[in-house]
């Protein structure tokens, strides 16, 4: 129930309390009045002689006394009911010397005064009730403001202040909520600020563990596998120390392997010596081979030169998205285009797999990974899914975000 209803509820019943109270009192004392009337005309019957000493008609002289020979009034205008609730108990006669007393005009009297101030009553609470309906259209408005402010609020949109009003109370929370919004988005501010901090700090030592490990351990397996390849070479060696070393060459081929995913994982290195376009191309070509799924991939040939920054964050973009479709879309084919724009760069990244339910099942690191990244290259993340129709990505990066020259 909205607050209107609640106090219109409210205001009908205590008008209803009041004007039953006040029927009952007027009831009271029109009884009174009508007794009084009675009496005073009961008095003048007994001081006066009957209708028949009268030449003339006399009775529409006299208030409430009729000649006893009259028919009774007709009192079509007053009902019954208020009739017989203001006619007061008599225990005298109503016959005096041939007079019938009749307070009918009395009543009559009483009736239309009782009407007026019904009348006067009801219109008392029409105009409360939009008195009601004005002050409380008045006092809602900034709560309504405040409730988009907090369903803005809640929806990331931290920007979002409400208006002062004019009421001292509201006015005071609102400025409550401003402050704690403007709060919020401080806090939002730094926590961005130091996540991207995090991110450049993490892609940093990733490339320094990627550069020492390339450097040094990198160096000793390719030293290890070519004093291997030596050995298979050597005939001073018996076969079965020639069959060992070969063995031995191959353990570290395969072992170079998984050494270059691991530090492709690290660092892209192909992205500091290619460039992005190419660095895009040899990560798709790894996913090909790696999760055997087809994947058509776009790249304009003249992509924008972005930092080594904003590149490395696009860079890991992509790689979680595909990592992404390869876990959770159970996609049969993926697209990936990556196109340039006249103010900045667009990438789209789209499968067929199962869409909304795999997405809504893992929403963890990897979409969180992916928001950051698209922030820190102030970019705007749109996400598009249905369920049984996969999920489409668009990435879209302003010129003054990616640095594009």
């Amino acid at each position: 129930m909205t607050v209107f209803a609640r106090l219109l509820v409210v205001l009908v019943a205590v008008f209803a309390l009041i004007y039953g109270i006040g029927v009952q009192l007027f009831l009271a004392q029109a009884r009174l009045d009508v007794a009084r009337e009675l009496d005073a005309a009961g008095r003048i019957a007994q001081a006066i002689d009957p209708p028949d000493a009268y030449g003339v008609p006399v009775a529409d002289a006299f208030r409430h006394m009729r000649p006893a020979a009259e028919p009774p009034t007709e009192r079509s205008k007053v009902p019954a009911l208020f009739v017989r609730a203001v006619t007061p108990v008599r225990s005298q006669p109503t016959m005096i010397h041939g007079w019938r007393l009749d307070p009918a005009d009395e009543i009559e009297e009483v009736w239309e005064s009782f009407v007026l101030v019904s009348v006067a009553f009801g219109l008392g609470l029409l105009l409360a009730v939009a008195a009601v309906y004005w002050a409380v259209r008045q006092g809602v408005r900034p709560l309504r403001a405040m409730a988009d402010g907090l369903r803005a609020v809640r929806e990331g949109q931290l920007g979002a202040r409400l208006p002062l009003p004019r009421i001292r109370e509201l006015r005071i929370l609102a400025g409550h909520f401003n402050a704690m919004a403007e709060s919020l988005a401080a806090e939002k501010q730094a926590a961005s600020e130091l996540t991207e901090r995090l991110l450049r700090v993490q892609d940093q030592e990733r490339a320094l563990v990627a550069r020492t490990l390339h450097d040094d351990l990198g160096q000793y397996l390719t030293g290890i596998r070519a004093q291997s390849l030596a050995w298979v070479h050597d005939d001073t060696l018996s076969a079965r120390h020639r069959q060992q070393a070969g063995e031995q060459a191959r353990h570290c081929e395969t072992l170079q392997g998984h050494f270059r995913n691991l530090l492709q994982d690290l660092h892209p290195l192909v992205l500091e010596r290619l460039g992005l376009a190419q660095a895009i191309q040899h990560l798709v070509d790894e996913w090909r081979q790696l999760h055997r799924l087809p994947c058509e991939l776009r790249i304009d040939p003249d992509l924008p030169s972005l930092g080594d920054e904003a590149s490395a964050h696009l860079y890991r973009f992509l790689q979680e998205a595909l990592t992404n479709v390869a876990r959770h879309a159970g996609a049969s084919r993926v697209r990936l285009s990556v196109a340039r724009l006249t103010d900045g760069l667009c990438v789209e990244l789209e499968d067929d797999g199962c869409g909304v339910p795999c997405l809504e099942g893992h929403r963890g690191l990897g979409l969180r990974s992916m928001r950051e990244r698209a922030r820190c290259l102030r970019a705007t993340l749109d996400m598009v899914t249905a369920m049984g129709e996969g999920v489409r990505l668009r990435l879209r990066i302003p010129a003054r975000g990616g640095q594009p020259s």
